[in-house]
């Protein structure tokens, strides 16, 4: 009898849940910026810029979205990442109308329109110095200088190809947005460099121009690197003694990142056995889309993800690291051999350092 009543009960609870109109949602404990309030409710939803909470006794609140924790709404926009209700025709105009709009203001000193068009994280960013928005060339004057392409949707991320003259050169480069709030944001950029194609994180502090190249100071140094797995668990880094590990900072939304994937997989299929090994460090901020582009694409390396929730030291941020992909190569060490070494690069360092 228990066992019939214990099958039973999830489909009832269900029953219950759809006759009543409630939502069955885990609780959670919400606190504030200011860490002066706590609050154990469930996460209702969203309404401008108030999220929506329900209470034990049932009761609904509203918090300021400001108000709440980093972590907080990390969680919000986690959960309507999941499964946003996007109209794919809407989108593509909403899409293609900030991208003009972003792209415009790039020609403006303040670029305060292209700010406003940024995702949370990234306004934050854009407060400082270091912001990579500050760093983008100014369009030349005129329509035709500015001219967006065909929206690219996958699930609450999406991309519109943007070629852009200025400078006196032809760009091509590629905005990213990310749906959040009932709307789209931006958060990245990719475009040609001279070292290769490179994908910029808005919601990271660029490095440096003045110096150079900082991650060149890590050169000959140990690298320490902290996470959590895709699997939950942490990343033990005892696993890769004495071998030759290349850490790989990436994002499913980033297409020079998945454009690289045969190369390393080339190299590790061929190199795994005598020594080498993959740190991939994904910096993408949605935990299922990351997971649901693993189980389309298996890798048998190590996937980090940086912005696991609750996680609020990630590599990324350590290491200024805003431009993807980035690679490091480490020594049997565990030092810092080469930087950057994509392409046919990687497989001829990689020999170096196992001797081969």
């Amino acid at each position: 009898m228990r066992t019939n009543s214990h099958r039973r009960w999830p489909v009832f609870a269900i029953l219950l849940a759809a006759l009543s109109g409630v939502t069955l949602a885990a609780e959670r404990e919400w606190t504030g910026s200011n860490g002066k309030f706590n609050i154990t409710a469930e996460f209702v939803s969203v309404q401008g810029a108030n999220a929506v909470l329900r209470r034990k006794d049932g009761k609904q609140i509203k918090v300021p979205l400001s108000r709440l924790s980093d972590a907080d709404r990390a969680f919000i926009e986690e959960q309507q990442a999941k499964a946003p209700k996007i109209d794919r025709k809407a989108a593509a105009k909403e899409i293609a109308k900030t991208a003009d709009a972003f792209f415009s203001d790039l020609r403006n000193t303040e670029r305060q329109v292209a700010r406003e068009l940024l995702t949370e994280k990234a306004k934050k960013v854009a407060q400082g110095k270091n912001s990579p928005l500050t760093h983008l060339p100014t369009p030349a004057p005129g329509a035709r200088s500015i001219r967006t392409g065909k929206v690219e949707l996958e699930g609450s991320v999406a991309a519109i190809p943007v070629r852009v003259q200025a400078g006196g050169r032809n760009h091509k480069t590629k905005l990213h947005l990310r749906y959040l709030t009932e709307k789209w944001q931006v958060f990245a950029i990719s475009a040609t460099y001279p070292d290769g194609e490179k994908s910029i994180n808005f919601e990271v502090e660029a490095v440096s121009r003045d110096g150079g190249n900082p991650l060149e100071a890590l050169l000959g140094k140990p690298l320490e690197l902290a996470g959590m797995t895709t699997n939950g668990t942490p990343l033990n880094m005892a696993n890769f003694e004495g071998r030759v590990v290349l850490v790989d900072f990436w994002a499913t939304w980033c297409g020079p990142c998945r454009e690289e994937i045969p190369n390393i997989m080339e190299n590790y299929k061929k190199y795994h056995d005598d020594g080498f090994d993959v740190i991939a460090i994904s910096v993408d901020d949605n935990m299922q889309e990351l997971k649901s582009f693993l189980q389309k694409q298996p890798i048998p390396w190590t996937v980090v993800a940086d912005n696991f929730p609750g996680n609020r030291n990630t590599m990324g941020d350590r290491y200024g690291i805003s431009r993807y992909p980035t690679f490091l190569l480490l020594d049997k060490e565990g030092n810092v051999a080469s930087l950057n070494c994509r392409g046919r690069r990687l497989g001829r360092e990689v020999a170096r350092l196992l001797d081969k």
